[in-house]
């Protein structure tokens, strides 16, 4: 049933529709997204927004992935290669920065007072946290990751969550994408895994079509498993950014050298491997 009362019927029901999935509120409505206890400031750079005097010294960054640990947290930064010659190159930086759950309503608070909830739309953010955020950039964080950040109009908060499923398949009803599996972003696969579900079922349905039932079981077991190891790995990789691990032990000894090599080489450029500390 629609919200206009109308009703329709069909042999398959996908619920893709995202990591606030209604249908899976439906099916599982114990099965909530978890917030990890901290969140992600993004900003995304052209090379010809940064001003003269610091872009030749932010050249080299155009070529590396580039990890920096202020006292509370991590920065990370990756290249962005243009389309074609003629697009400005550009660089992406993520700085992840604990925040409580009362931390991140206030984040969520615009200037005229509103509470958003757990998220809040880029140009409702209040000016006054930016200024912030640059000032602590410029106070903790590498001087040329700051750089990036200050050439950044708008600078966007992500909180960070992460979800899994016990269940994917309900008859003739399924889960898929971040609807079923959310990984922290520390995994970088969310495209991927969407798109290795979407071809699974795709596979599965192929493979039975009798019965949707039994195909969307044959999904289920081979798409369950990776969501799950995705979602474990993720919360692995953010442990150390939690003010207290509530997934997993704190890794004990994680050190810079450490988290670098647990990430891996991101990608490559040129035939060199894009990971550099700063």
């Amino acid at each position: 049933m629609f919200a206009d009362g109308s009703r329709a019927r069909a042999d398959l029901l996908i619920g893709a529709d995202g990591i606030h999935s209604t249908v899976r509120r439906k099916l599982l409505p114990d099965a909530q997204p978890q917030y990890a206890g901290y969140v992600v400031w993004r900003a995304v750079t052209h090379e010809h927004d940064i001003p003269e005097p610091v872009r030749a010294k932010l050249a080299r960054l155009f070529h590396h992935m580039t990890f920096c640990f202020p006292h509370d947290g991590m920065g990370l930064g990756l290249p962005m290669p243009g389309a074609d010659a003629n697009e400005p190159r550009r660089y992406q930086f993520a700085w992840f920065r604990p925040a409580d759950h009362a931390t991140l309503l206030a984040m969520c608070t615009d200037g005229d007072g509103r509470q958003h909830g757990v998220s809040i739309a880029p140009p409702l953010i209040r000016r006054e946290l930016i200024a912030e955020l640059r000032a602590s950039a410029a106070a903790e964080i590498a001087p040329e990751l700051a750089a990036l950040l200050a050439a950044t109009a708008q600078p966007i908060l992500q909180p960070i969550f992460d979800l899994e499923t016990p269940s994917l398949a309900f008859g003739r009803v399924t889960l898929l994408g971040d609807a079923a599996f959310v990984a922290r972003p520390h995994v970088a696969t969310g495209i991927t895994k969407a798109a290795l579900d979407a071809a699974s079922l795709a596979d599965a349905l192929a493979e039975n079509t009798a019965n949707v039932a039994v195909a969307l079981l044959g999904y289920e077991r081979e798409r369950k498993a990776a969501g799950s190891q995705l979602v474990a790995r993720g919360r692995y990789l953010g442990a150390f950014l939690e003010p207290q691990s509530v997934s997993v032990p704190r890794p004990r000894h994680w050190h810079p050298e450490i988290i670098i090599r647990e990430y891996g080489a991101a990608g490559v450029i040129d035939d060199t491997t894009i990971a550099q500390t700063i």
